[in-house]
């Protein structure tokens, strides 16, 4: 499912505007932001690669290999999302 929660402009952590693909997006170059979100130990000492989630990375993977495969093999290039992403002032 599509969630638009972490590009909100008032997100406090604002995750969506600190990530590497923010300057892409907003000089126009389509992106997609996968986030698997938080936990108690994100990006703290304690954020431990045994309490990686390994079945769920390599769902992920697959995910991110599909859409990128779907982008690749589509006739029309995708654009970006002017609504969601940065809207018309």
């Amino acid at each position: 499912a599509l969630d638009y929660t972490f590009n909100a402009p008032d997100d406090p952590n604002r995750f969506y505007y600190r990530s590497d693909h923010y300057n892409f997006a907003k000089n126009n170059i389509p992106v997609i932001f996968y986030f698997s979100g938080v936990h108690e130990d994100y990006h703290r000492p304690g954020d431990d690669p045994e309490k990686i989630l390994y079945d769920k990375t390599a769902e992920i993977g697959q995910l991110v290999f599909c859409t990128a495969w779907q982008l690749a093999n589509q006739d029309k290039r995708i654009e970006v999302d002017r609504v969601n992403d940065f809207p018309e002032k």
